[in-house]
């Protein structure tokens, strides 16, 4: 349009001086125009229209318009091959844009899919894991002989040691689906380092290994953080230390100091163990890492440890760190941000200073479980308690149960979340859709420890939640929680 504006107007006005229309006109083709072909027509089409008329009209200066002409055209053609760099360039750029997007994306899928597969391992190994823990602890309770009860001490501490594997494998898919959340609870640091170090001691003193403790001064006690955690990075961090020393010592040092609007508790461990090469340092807290992966190696381990407790100390807004000479041993520094206690008049006391035994004579519950083993254990549990229990295989039965007019009055009732026929959430909706006489307790019963499986918990109906395998202690404290008054 622009060169067709141009050439009317030379054509019409007669005037030669206006052929510079046309010059600007060729040197826009090559600053718009990235396509050769498109360039080409434009260039041939101004050039072919400017001879025509300058023949037809017999217009003056040809030789010096034509000059101009052909200077603007290789200026055009200049301009032309920039612009078409820049858009093969843009271009690039987009498909590398959009091949990174597709990248993420893939990434993100991955991602979901091994902690997915991390997550349904876990619950597939936890269930059964269930009935073997129960199973010891029931075993361990009855009347044994001293030989017996080394076998069971045995099978409990090999049990034990594969739900930390598995624990592990369950924490390291929660942080990488963002699904694992830090607690703040008011607890005393003095008291909390103490039974943390009395608990490592006795591995430590079956090594003949020397563990001490120290600390700063300071003037708080009670501090307001996740001491599970914190207690889960210290056992992970004790615990190789312990591993991989075979004489000397273990040097805990804490201390606690205020840094801006916070507390920041900065813990260092010291061992005089094997330590670690200068070429293991840089991948220390690298997920499934091990300082030593040959086929000989002399220690066990998944190598999920170290990195879940770098991943901890990052979400709790601190760091870690590890510095080590071979044959000289280690040393483990990490902080992490704590908050103060606010003050209260109250005396406060733990859940056991204040809990007396409760009995639970006439209780009625029902457990609502479809694999045999794992039935047989929370009768056996309850059964301890003097508890009335009823059995159903899954939700359909559960339903039956309920609805039978000769029916118990359950006030308890034990939900497993995956079963045939039918799961516990659809039987815990139609329980409540059909509830008029009262509101029955359901705890859920699950191998699946995620938040959002929690939070799927409650959201259908039930009150309360318990993680497989079932800890004796944490069911007691369901039971006292939800006894009737």
């Amino acid at each position: 349009m622009a060169s067709s504006n141009s050439l009317l107007h030379l054509w019409f006005s007669h005037a030669p001086e206006h052929t510079t229309n046309i010059f600007v006109t060729i040197i826009a083709s090559g600053i718009v125009l990235s396509n050769r072909s498109h360039w080409i027509a434009s260039i041939v089409f101004n050039w072919i229209g400017w001879s025509f008329i300058n023949f037809a009209l017999e217009m003056a200066l040809f030789q010096h318009f034509f000059f101009a002409m052909a200077m603007s055209t290789l200026l055009s053609w200049f301009a032309h091959l920039a612009r078409k760099k820049l858009v093969e360039k843009q271009m690039e750029l987009l498909q590398e844009r959009d091949l990174a997007i597709q990248h993420e994306q893939e990434a993100k899928a991955a991602t979901l899919a091994k902690s997915e597969f991390l997550a349904v391992m876990s619950h597939e190994i936890r269930t059964p894991m269930n009935g073997v823990i129960g199973m010891i602890d029931l075993v361990s309770r009855s009347k044994l002989d001293e030989q017996q009860q080394g076998f069971i001490a045995s099978a409990k501490r090999s049990a034990d040691s594969l739900l930390i594997i598995i624990n592990d494998v369950l924490d390291f898919s929660k942080i990488e689906a963002g699904e694992l959340a830090i607690e703040l609870v008011t607890f005393d640091l003095e008291r909390f380092f103490a039974e943390l170090i009395a608990d490592q001691q006795f591995l430590a003193n079956k090594k003949g290994l020397k563990l001490a403790l120290t600390n700063h001064s300071y003037p708080q006690r009670k501090v307001v953080g996740d001491p599970h955690r914190i207690t889960q990075i210290l056992n992970n961090l004790l615990s190789n230390a312990i591993k991989f020393t075979e004489s000397g010592h273990i040097k805990v040092h804490y201390e606690l100091v205020t840094v801006d609007d916070h507390l920041q508790l900065s813990v260092e461990i010291n061992d005089t163990g094997i330590g670690i090469s200068e070429q293991s340092l840089p991948f220390l807290f690298d997920s499934f890492s091990q300082a030593d992966m040959s086929t000989t190696r002399n220690f066990g381990g998944t190598g999920l440890g170290l990195a879940i407790s770098k991943q901890l100390c990052e979400l709790m807004g601190g760091s870690i760190s590890a510095q080590s000479k071979v044959g000289e041993g280690s040393t483990f520094h990490f902080t992490i941000q704590l908050q103060e206690a606010v003050p209260t008049s109250i005396s406060e006391k733990t859940p056991q200073d204040n809990q007396t035994l409760s009995s639970f004579d006439n209780l009625q519950v029902l457990v609502v479980e479809d694999n045999f083993i794992n039935q047989e254990v929370m009768k056996a549990v309850l059964d301890e308690f003097d508890i009335n229990v009823e059995l159903a295989n899954d939700g359909l039965e559960a339903l039956s149960i309920l609805a039978a007019p000769e029916s118990t009055k359950f006030d308890l009732i034990f939900m497993d979340c995956q079963m045939p026929k039918m799961d516990g959430y659809e039987a815990t909706r139609r329980i409540r859709a059909d509830e008029v006489s009262g509101h029955i307790p359901i705890i859920a019963l699950t191998a699946n420890t995620m938040n959002s499986e929690k939070e799927k918990c409650l959201e259908v109906g039930m009150d309360d939640y318990l993680s497989k395998p079932i800890n004796t202690e944490a069911l007691y404290a369901m039971l006292a929680k939800y006894q009737p008054s």
